[in-house]
């Protein structure tokens, strides 16, 4: 009997017990999308937050800027080329012409280069390098990566710029080294060769 009291109680309960569903009230539209317009604006703002600082900071020669000519000598300062290889370090001197599609002010500039790589005259030089270079408005870029110099020309080095003007941006500088001259037949087979002239071709920065 006390069961079945207790269940009859029960049953009143449930039947009468308000509704958890129905005390919820309808939710507000409006307050939905706005809800949803700040979630979106949160989330663009974190976006641009995680971009990377340096982004939109480089100003050098645009991605279609370039430089069509020049010119350079090369010379070894701590030994000859010859027939025997040996870790030699080069430095280099030259201009560049014809600078297009960067800062008006921008239409040439001068460089000095630094590569240290192994060296016979077989295989003239295929190591690092680093190249500073004075723009005709007064900035200055340095950039660095391969340069791998080979009886084959034309040379092609995919460097970066790493400090000045630019920094982040690729180049790429094509350079054509005098090969197979009377002066390096004559040192190759000679004392040695300590130096020689080349032409840039092309300098493309994007």
């Amino acid at each position: 009997m006390l069961s079945l009291l207790v269940l009859h109680r029960f049953r009143w309960y449930t039947r009468w017990r308000p509704s958890k569903v129905a005390e919820t009230k309808p939710a507000d539209e409006k307050g939905c999308d706005v809800s949803m317009l700040a979630k979106a604006a949160m989330a663009a703002i974190l976006s641009a937050a995680a971009a990377p600082l340096g982004a939109g900071q480089a100003t050098a020669l645009p991605p279609a800027g370039s430089c069509a000519g020049g010119e350079f000598r090369w010379t070894a300062i701590n030994g000859l080329i010859g027939m025997q290889p040996q870790l030699l370090t080069f430095t280099s001197v030259g201009v560049l012409r014809d600078c297009v599609g960067g800062p008006p002010e921008i239409t040439s500039g001068t460089f000095t280069g630094t590569h240290i790589a192994w060296s016979d005259c077989m295989h003239p030089a295929d190591g690092p390098i680093t190249v500073n270079i004075t723009w005709s408005n007064g900035e200055r870029s340095t950039l660095t990566g391969p340069w791998p110099v080979t009886m084959v020309q034309p040379t092609v080095g995919p460097l970066e710029v790493i400090d000045g003007l630019g920094r982040g941006y690729h180049a790429e500088i094509v350079a054509e080294y005098e090969m197979m001259t009377p002066e390096m037949i004559g040192g190759c087979f000679g004392p040695g060769l300590r130096t020689g002239t080349g032409r840039v071709s092309g300098t493309t920065f994007q």
